[in-house]
Formats: structure tokens, sequence, C-alpha cells
């Protein structure tokens, strides 16, 4: 295996720029994931790492080895794509054995490395099959087994599970997350979806705009966002926003909002705090009914009830607070109805505070 290494990449297709000044690390059998929104620049990203774009500037190394301007088949990776890639005139067994076959691999070799394959993915029962045979889930796990035989030094997952139904996804979620500490290859991972980066990475780099926005483990990034959109991608549901103000009071600062007083010190606000206009940040889980917090709570808010999910252990009441949207937690038996007040506690140690304008975090009272 060998670390991935990306310094300064930057892509242009025509008069758009797809990517901007991007440096990404992943070390020696690490798992990274790009998460962001569509058009955000990860799958480009991806297909940069693999030699199928060429970048406009900037350095791709495997290791110690510059493969920025090689093709595909020089840089010893092995791709799982969304849309499966399967030949499918050919047998379960015949598609492993396809790439060996290509690189004059040994027959008792591409038998050994096929077996190995077969027992960690299940595959033994459907090595006989064509795809045609195969579930969306089955047909995933063969993609994978051939990139398992090809023993490459860098594993590249293209939004694999985004054609899967809900069930299927977590069940193939977990058969990756298996596959990669059985093995330890270093790994890229591209998807959209937050809960398959939170659960498989060790490291993620959220894109937003062709920039990487902010990286680091996935419950560190969680925990402390550093800008808005960072807080508003990771989380489900999404954190809500409420218009705030930053005050001195008494030679405090103080964060007030409708129902809300915080009180973060100096050194957690930064060098050089300014009053004005801030958003607060508050996640729906440390939003809840007073006795639900069982802490100190940061303030009162005042909501009234449009929808709710109920999900079984829990529930999400879908509020307004005046005029805003805001989503609340609720134990699984509430049953608040359209229309019926809530009042809900702020869970203090779980705050966040940015800056109006920018979007910059300035304080972080979660983790």
């Amino acid at each position: 295996m060998a670390q991935v290494t990306l310094r300064g990449i930057e892509k242009r297709f025509g008069q758009t720029r797809v990517l901007s000044g991007v440096d990404i690390d992943v070390p020696d059998g690490g798992f990274a994931v790009l998460v962001g929104p569509s058009g955000c620049g990860k799958s480009t990203l991806l297909r940069l790492i693999a030699g199928l774009e060429e970048a406009d500037g900037g350095s791709i190394r495997f290791g110690d080895r510059e493969v920025t301007r090689l093709p595909p088949r020089d840089r010893d990776i092995a791709m799982v794509f969304q849309s499966y890639a399967l030949y499918p005139h050919l047998t379960v067994r015949d598609n492993l054995a396809f790439g060996l076959e290509l690189r004059k691999t040994a027959k008792a070799e591409i038998e050994k490395r096929i077996a190995e394959a077969s027992e960690m993915l299940g595959l033994d029962p459907l090595l006989a099959r064509f795809p045609r045979q195969l579930s969306g889930g089955q047909r995933q796990r063969v993609a994978m087994g051939r990139a398992i035989v090809r023993r490459a030094q860098v594993f590249l997952f293209d939004e694999p599970l985004s054609n899967l139904d809900a069930a299927l996804r977590a069940q193939v979620r977990v058969d990756i997350k298996k596959l990669h500490d059985r093995i330890g290859a270093t790994t890229v991972y591209v998807t959209h979806d937050q809960v398959e980066a939170m659960t498989l990475a060790d490291r993620i780099f959220v894109l937003n705009r062709g920039r990487v926005e902010q990286s680091g483990p996935p419950l560190e990034v969680y925990a402390r966002p550093a800008t808005r959109f960072v807080a508003a991608f990771l989380g489900s549901p999404a954190m809500n926003f409420v218009d705030a103000e930053l005050e001195q009071q008494g030679g405090r600062w103080v964060v007030r909002a409708p129902g809300v007083s915080l009180r973060p010190s100096v050194s957690a606000l930064g060098d050089a705090p300014r009053p004005g206009k801030v958003v607060l940040g508050l996640r729906p889980h440390d939003v809840a009914p007073p006795e639900e917090i069982g802490k100190e709570s940061a303030g009162e808010i005042h909501a009234e009830v449009d929808v709710l999910e109920a999900l079984g252990t829990e529930s999400f009441a879908h509020c307004r607070v005046g005029e805003l949207p805001f989503v609340a937690r609720l134990p699984g038996s509430s049953r608040p109805a359209k229309g019926s007040a809530l009042l809900l506690g702020i869970a203090t140690e779980h705050v966040h505070v940015f800056d109006a304008e920018g979007g910059r975090a300035l304080w972080n009272r979660e983790g």
C-alpha cells in the first residue's frame, strides 16, 4: 500500500474552475472520505487520483512516486464504480479473473486470488452466475472482489452505494468497513452521504465549491465544525441556525438570541472578538424539552409544531420559532399535535456560534 498526497490540485473544464488548490493527505492504509454536495468537485478529484482526468496544476504522489501525469494503468489503483461496471456476458468468476488475465497472471495465482476474495465477500455460491442474476448488493460485492484481486496500492470508490436501497446500503457499508479492516488498503472514497462519511472514514475531507472546507477525524469535524457550511452539511437533521448578537456586558461577552443568553470566554471567541451580528448553531439532538436536557440549559425557546416525524425511540418536531424553521428532538413517546406550543431547552455544552458574514466558527462548545 502507499500514502496518497495531493498538493495544490487545480482543475478547470473550459472557463469553469472545478478544483482550486486542493491539498489532501491519506496515510498508508488510511481510509479517507471525500464528502460534499453535488457539484463540489469530489468525483473530479477522485478521477484525477485515478488518472481518468488530468490536473491543470499541482501534484499527486503515491508514496515516493510521482503519478500526476501517469496513465491509469501505470498507477497501480483499483476502482469501484457507482454503476458496478461488470461485464454482462461473463460469470462472476470470469469478471474477477478478467483483469488478472490481461496482465498475464499465472492461472494458479488467479485461482488463489479469486478464492481469497470470494471467501472475504461471500461470493462462493455466486461464482457461476452472470451479473443479471445478481441483486444490486451482490453486484457491488463482485465489483469490490474485482478490486481486491488486483492487490493494488490504492483503492478508489466512486459513490458505490448510491444505487442500493437503504437496507442494502447499510449492509454493504459494513462489508466495506470489514474489507478495509482486513486488508488494510489505502482507500479514497467519494460520497454525498454523510452517514457513509461518518461511519467509514478515518479522516473526512468536506469539499465546497472546489475547495477543502475542513478535514479531520469524522467525530472531531462533526463536533467542531470550522464553518457554518460544514456545520450545516454534517448532521441529520441539519443544524438549526438562529440570528443572534454578540455583546459586551459588565466586561464579559454575551451571545443573545430570543430566549437565549450565552457567556463564552474571550479566549473561546478568538484573539479579537467584535460586537455585532452572529449566528447561533444548535443541533436538533441538543434542543429538547427541558426535562430531557437534564443539564444546565442555555435558555428556553418557544416553538410551534408544524410536522412530527415519529421514528420509534425518538421523534423530531419540525417547528417554527417566529417565522424561523426549527427542528428539535423529542422522546419517542411524545406526540405533540400540529400547531401546539412546545417549550425547548438548550444543552449548554453543545452550542456553536458563527460569524454572520463569512460563516467562520467563533465558538464551539461541543466535544
